[in-house]
């Protein structure tokens, strides 16, 4: 599942929502090029974990590890390293230990094809401090291309996603890039880079066990 990001401080507290992945790519056939990306068909048990580090340091910021306890009613749910997450069956975020996202977080939207594109605008709030705000902006699925990560190589959709973005909590506000890698045979988003000017970092898969 894909992580995504808010801004939910100064130094800007960002969303662990959404799958990330690594997985062995023997046994999940890839699409070829021009083919379109359905709905992910994600399973209870299904594990992903996933590793953030600072582009500018190379500083390990975060470590999360899903696993799927439920599927029902167009939310998937699970625990997330001691705490839970709620994500829509498109991977998009409702809820982590982060955060809360109400509105329409669209980071992924199915199917999935080059060229496509569509607008998302919601609401954050950080369950831990006073930030919340609210994100709008763009996603485009702008190529289809094979990416390595700590899990290994997946052919994957590449979407960027421009938006502005604001905080209540410290008045400030900004324009941030997201730019995912969504790989189908993983069920999920198996690499991340956002910037936003505070923020500057890389997600990528490192484990996963899907279910078949």
């Amino acid at each position: 599942m894909s992580h995504y990001s808010d801004p939910s401080n100064r130094r800007i507290a960002l969303s662990r929502v959404g799958l990330a992945i690594a997985l062995v790519m023997s046994p999940y056939p890839a699409l070829t090029a021009g083919e379109k990306a359905e709905l992910p068909d994600v399973k209870v048990g299904d594990r992903w974990k996933t590793e953030q580090k600072d582009k500018r340091t190379g500083a390990t910021e975060a470590e999360v590890e899903r696993t799927v306890t439920a599927v029902a009613n167009g939310v998937i749910e699970g625990t997330e390293n001691s705490g839970t997450f709620r994500v829509t069956t498109e991977l998009n975020p409702i809820e982590s230990t982060v955060n809360v996202i109400t509105g329409n977080p669209r980071f992924l939207s199915f199917p999935l094809e080059v060229g496509k594109k569509w607008s998302m605008k919601y609401s954050f709030a950080n369950k831990s401090n006073s930030g919340k705000g609210r994100v709008e902006g763009n996603v485009e699925v702008t190529g289809y291309e094979p990416v390595t990560v700590k899990a290994g190589t997946f052919d994957a959709f590449r979407l960027e996603a421009k938006n502005f973005w604001n905080n209540d909590a410290n008045r400030s506000s900004g324009r941030s890039k997201t730019v995912l890698w969504y790989a189908p045979t993983a069920r999920a988003v198996v690499r991340t880079e956002y910037e936003d000017g505070y923020n500057n970092w890389v997600r990528e898969l490192v484990e996963v066990q899907l279910k078949p």
